[in-house]
C-alpha cells in the first residue's frame, strides 16, 4: 500500500517552512524570482549523487511559488523523498551517528541545505550532498 499520497506532501510542507518565508504575492521577476513550471528532470537511472544545489533550489522554487497545482505537489514529493533518501545516505556515511528520521530532522536539514545552497556562488557546481554535510 503506497502511503506517499498524504505523507510526502505533509513532510515536504514542514521542510519547506524551513526554506524561508512563503509569499504567494511574490510576482514573477521580483527579486529575481521567476515562476518555474517544471522541476529538473531526473530519470530513474540518473546518479543521484550528481544532484546539485541548483536542482534543489529549482525544486524548492516550484514548491513555494505554485502552492496549489500539480507541479508544486510533485516538487513537494521530490523534496520529501529526497530528504528521506539523504537521511539514509548520511546514516551510512556516518556509521549510524545521525539523529532519527523525524519531521524535526527533515525541517532542520531542509533549512540547512537551503541556506548552504542559497549562499553558494555557483549552485550548479555544488553537490547537494556536499551542501548537506556543511
Amino acid at each position: 500500500m503506497k502511503k506517499t499520497g498524504f505523507l510526502a506532501p505533509a513532510l515536504a510542507a514542514i521542510a519547506l517552512a524551513a526554506c524561508g518565508p512563503q509569499d504567494a504575492s511574490v510576482s514573477a521577476g521580483e527579486d529575481g524570482l521567476e515562476r518555474p513550471d517544471q522541476a529538473p528532470v531526473i530519470a530513474a537511472s540518473d546518479d543521484l549523487m550528481r544532484l546539485t544545489c541548483a536542482d534543489f533550489l529549482a525544486t524548492v522554487a516550484i514548491a513555494r511559488t505554485q502552492p496549489t497545482d500539480g507541479a508544486s505537489l510533485a516538487a513537494q514529493d521530490e523534496i520529501a523523498n529526497g530528504l528521506t533518501w539523504l537521511h539514509g545516505y548520511l546514516y551510512g556515511v556516518r556509521g549510524g551517528e545521525i539523529a532519527a528520521l523525524s519531521q524535526d530532522w527533515m525541517a532542520e536539514t531542509a533549512g540547512s541545505v537551503f541556506r548552504a545552497c542559497s549562499k553558494a556562488e555557483a549552485p550548479e557546481a555544488v553537490s547537494l550532498f556536499e551542501a548537506a554535510t556543511l
